[in-house]
């Protein structure tokens, strides 16, 4: 039926479409850290661009730096934050107190926002440069060590699937464009219950593949 996404849409993106966190594949100094590392970095300038102003200004110096060594534009790692981009202006909207509208409410609003896509534009560069397979290897040491094994597995797999929610996301929306659907809030509200079902989906086809190789039961011991 046309205008119809279906599941076999889903399943199957297209390798070509440009994925927001997909990784990119390169061999750079930023490539060849240890996952663990990038990991560290992105939880401290979070943290940096949330303590302070000057913390925010060294964060979006240092996400600029750092994409410039991967070779990626930092440009395109802010690639499907649009409803970031609408939560931040709320934020600065909010911020602005309608009696006593000033230039530090709005100064407030845009820090504000800036931390949101700081924080958004570090993952996705983790994820640029870093594959799944070394985030796995790098937190399984919390498991060699036998402290918080089910917390290194669950991290692992809540990472894992940021990027699959945004490759899922990316194929309903592009199968929209195909069939000239209208762009906009109508879009998204369509979108969502698809995406989400494939999400339950992947999560559950991953929980019956770990408990086929017992992986849940090391987990436990």
């Amino acid at each position: 039926m046309a205008g119809k996404i279906t599941r076999a849409t889903l399943a199957h993106p297209p390798k070509a479409a440009a994925v927001p966190f997909a990784y990119r594949a390169g061999n750079t100094f930023l490539h060849r850290i240890p996952a663990i590392v990038k990991l560290l970095c992105v939880i401290a300038l979070s943290i940096a661009a949330f303590a302070a102003v000057y913390g925010l200004a060294a964060s979006i110096l240092l996400l600029v730096i750092f994409s410039v060594i991967a070779r990626i534009h930092p440009w395109s790692l802010l690639k499907g934050s649009k409803l970031l981009v609408l939560l931040s202006l709320v934020i600065i909207l909010l911020k602005l107190d309608i009696p006593n509208t000033g230039l530090h409410n709005v100064l407030d609003g845009i820090t504000v926002a800036l931390r949101i896509l700081v924080t958004y534009t570090a993952a996705a560069l983790l994820f640029a440069v870093t594959t799944m397979r070394e985030l796995r290897l790098s937190l399984a040491v919390f498991e060699r060590k036998n402290s918080m094994p089910f917390f290194s597995l669950g991290l692992s797999l809540m990472l894992g699937f940021i990027p699959r929610f945004f490759e899922l996301w990316e194929v309903a929306n592009l199968a929209c464009e195909a069939r000239s659907c209208k762009r906009g809030l109508r879009r998204v509200i369509m979108l969502i219950p698809l995406v989400t079902d494939r999400m339950i989906g992947a999560a559950s086809d991953t929980a019956l593949a770990l408990e086929a190789r017992g992986i849940f039961s090391k987990v436990s011991r």
